[in-house]
């Protein structure tokens, strides 16, 4: 019997140039609704921001964060 240790080990496996095909085929055999609503695109989008950015936006902002 395959485990979830069995797969990850698989999935740590592929190479780079693969995820996207082998990503797909799992999609198949995930459930298609998780009950949450799908994030927007633009979630992650500030990848490179500093940690603190919620909590010191004034303050970027002031400085001219993003120019």
């Amino acid at each position: 019997m395959t485990t979830r240790d069995d797969l990850y080990r698989l999935v740590d496996q592929l190479r780079p140039e693969s995820l996207d095909e082998a990503a797909a085929v799992l999609r198949q055999y995930a459930p298609g609704d998780s009950g949450e609503p799908p994030y927007p695109a633009s979630v992650g989008v500030l990848t490179d921001a500093p940690a603190d950015l919620s909590t010191h936006v004034d303050d970027y902002l002031a400085e001219g964060f993003g120019r």
